[in-house]
């Protein structure tokens, strides 16, 4: 971007900025009176959410309890990252995303602690999912809370019922494990009148790791940890799904949804608004549901903690009122009818999590049981450093060991070797 494209995008926030209340660093805090009109910025990144969903499960429920604030939801772009925004003072006053996110906004010293605020308000944090307030906290290296949990990103086993009942093969079961359900998809690949059919679309090798609790990076020796007998026993799972013959690497969610010749695909709960579009654009799918394989040394752990969260930042003016934001889109009655909407709320009271998904037409009939059949491990490597060893992980498998057969030993001490290449740079430019 050369230097007019930067100022003009400077300058398009500024307008936003001055136009909604946005704060800008160095403002004096406040907090906004009862009736006094408020107008705050919520800003999505790294976390889906639909226009309607955002509608449905922020914006009207505020305006409802409080007719005086209003919401302008903007998305991350190029141009809108929070690096620029911080560096042009700028932020926000809500950000919507992972929990990557929390470190992005953290290094940049971007997000209030909510500590003070749920003290105040006298919040009930235990009213949470464990899991997730364990995540959120692990962030703080004093305990600070940089977030509250929206909604709990579930994973499951989905399956194309019209092909298994094609091949007369029973349906995939609840409980299941991951050689269990590669032993099922060697049934269901087969080449077929020149058709090929795949019978497997695992999660990501990382993903695979969290379920066992596998760290890429070690904190205490600054090393990248991505050899020794885990690992390999990792990617030997992974690679065996890969090995099926006709299973080959690039089946994915196209071909599950759209070429409807993939039997079964481990995937996270936002396909369930997918299956629901195809309902309504008069394509449904004849598909169905179980828990996510896990594997017998962590038996139902379905897949480390993946959380959408609510944070705020740390130059906001009027904090209170975005902090009533954040307690109203994760009340009992919001997240009910979230529940309902199928987003899994992030409330452990069994009325939140009544009814899930009835206002899906696609999820009628279907195995909701499943997405409760397993737990949550707590999420893994929330620094820089985790994030650079983990971004080795899956080019090991895909560009080394299933491309080009390179050995598994080898193919993961050459991504540690790269991994502490470029710690040990990041820890050289910090100093």
């Amino acid at each position: 971007m050369n230097k007019k494209q930067i100022t003009s995008v400077v300058l398009l926030i500024l307008a936003i900025v001055a136009s909604t209340g946005c704060s800008i660093k160095g403002a004096d805090q406040h907090v906004a009176s009862n009736d006094a009109p408020v107008h705050l910025v919520l800003y999505q990144r790294g976390a889906n959410i639909s226009d309607e969903e955002y509608n449905v499960l922020i914006a009207e429920p505020v305006k409802k309890k409080y007719p005086n604030i209003t919401l302008e939801l903007v998305r991350t772009d190029a141009n809108t990252t929070p690096q620029t925004l911080v560096a042009n003072e700028i932020l926000p006053d809500i950000v919507f995303g992972s929990p990557d996110v929390i470190r992005q906004f953290k290094e940049l010293d971007a997000l209030e602690d909510l500590t003070p605020l749920v003290k105040f308000n006298n919040m009930d944090l235990n009213a949470f999912e464990p899991t997730a307030i364990e995540t959120i906290r692990a962030y703080g290296e004093q305990g600070q809370l940089y977030a509250l949990p929206f909604s709990i990103n579930f994973p499951a086993l989905f399956y194309n019922k019209d092909l298994f009942d094609k091949f007369g093969v029973p349906y995939p079961r609840d409980g299941m494990t991951w050689e269990e359900t590669t032993e099922l998809a060697k049934q269901m690949t087969r080449m077929e009148n020149g058709q090929q059919y795949y019978g497997l679309h695992p999660a990501g090798v990382d993903r695979m790791a969290g379920q066992l609790s596998l760290r890429s990076y070690n904190a205490t020796t600054k090393k990248a940890t991505l050899t020794g007998d885990e690992w390999i026993h990792i990617f030997k799972v992974h690679k065996a799904i890969w090995d099926i013959p006709g299973n080959k690497p690039g089946n994915n969610i196209k071909t599950f949804e759209a070429d409807r010749t993939l039997a079964m695909m481990a995937a996270m709960g936002a396909r369930l608004g997918e299956f629901e579009e195809l309902h309504n654009q008069g394509n449904p799918m004849n598909w169905d549901m179980v828990s996510h394989p896990s594997f017998p040394e962590a038996p139902q752990i379905g897949a480390e903690l993946d959380v959408h969260l609510l944070m705020l930042t740390s130059t906001g003016k009027n904090k209170e009122a975005a902090f009533k934001v954040m307690q109203v889109a994760t009340d009992v009655t919001n997240q009910h009818e979230m529940n309902k909407r199928g987003r899994l709320t992030s409330l452990i009271d069994p009325k939140a999590k009544q009814d899930f998904g009835v206002r899906l037409k696609s999820l009628e009939g279907k195995n909701v049981n499943a997405i409760f059949y397993n737990k949550n491990g707590v999420r893994r490597g929330i620094d820089k450093y985790s994030q650079i060893a983990s971004s080795h992980i899956g080019p090991a498998m895909n560009q080394k060991v299933l491309a080009n057969n390179v050995d598994i030993i080898t193919a993961l001490r050459e991504a540690e070797e790269l991994a502490n290449k470029k710690i040990e740079e990041e820890l050289a430019n910090s100093k």
